[in-house]
């Protein structure tokens, strides 16, 4: 361990008792966009890296990020996976794979059986696309966007397009945007880090002088 580590998990609890609290008056969280968008930023970044070399993560969490004398470097590839062609790989589940609260709606939806007869789920790029989009809101309303279901709600809720996800209002409508386009139900639907209309590259929430992407 480098002196200095600490996990992005670590830093939204502390925010949450600090820079989080309620104003008993007006009951908003008090955000602290600028770190918000330079932490997005990085993990944009450390996701793409991996995403450039065929990985995929499969399990991103505030807990798999580490700040490293400032720095945001990504760990934990536990169950990371290369990639068997350009968009998808097959991940076996033993039990549960990923963490229920930053996992996609394909994770649990697209499974099959493998030729031992285990449990396999496809994931692409989209999978960490879409815990990221979790991560994200969970930096700009201090939880998760399922957080107040118990778990067989929390299922049914990822995987219903029916089911809203409650978007509070904050000053920053990008960062709002920038979720939703993470969190669409259906995977091929959502961005990409880098390229047209890219998140890292593109996105407004980043990139001021470019225009906003139509979620709907």
């Amino acid at each position: 361990m480098e002196v200095g580590e600490v996990d992005l998990n670590h830093v939204l609890q502390q925010q949450a008792t600090i820079s989080g609290q309620r104003d008993t008056m007006s009951s908003r969280r008090i955000l602290n966009m600028n770190f918000i968008r330079l932490t997005w930023q990085q993990m944009l970044s450390a996701v793409h890296s991996i995403h450039e070399e065929r990985i995929i993560h499969g399990d991103l969490k505030p807990a798999n990020f580490l700040f490293v004398r400032g720095a945001l470097k990504l760990i934990d590839f536990g169950i990371a996976k290369a990639m068997l062609n350009e968009d998808t790989t097959n991940i076996y589940r033993d039990s549960q794979i990923g963490t229920l609260n930053y996992m996609s709606p394909e994770a649990i939806l697209d499974t099959d059986t493998g030729d031992d007869g285990s449990r396999r789920m496809k994931l692409g790029r989209a999978s960490d696309i879409w815990s990221l989009g979790c991560i994200l809101y969970q930096m700009v309303y201090g939880k998760t966007p399922f957080a107040n279901l118990h778990m067989v709600q929390k299922l049914q809720a990822i995987i219903n397009p029916a089911h809203k996800i409650q978007f509070p209002y904050i000053p920053d409508e990008a960062a709002i945007n920038a979720i939703q386009l993470c969190l669409r139900r259906q995977a091929e639907a959502r961005p990409q880090i880098m390229g047209k209309n890219g998140l890292l590259n593109s996105h407004y929430f980043l990139h001021s002088n470019h225009t906003k992407i139509d979620v709907t």
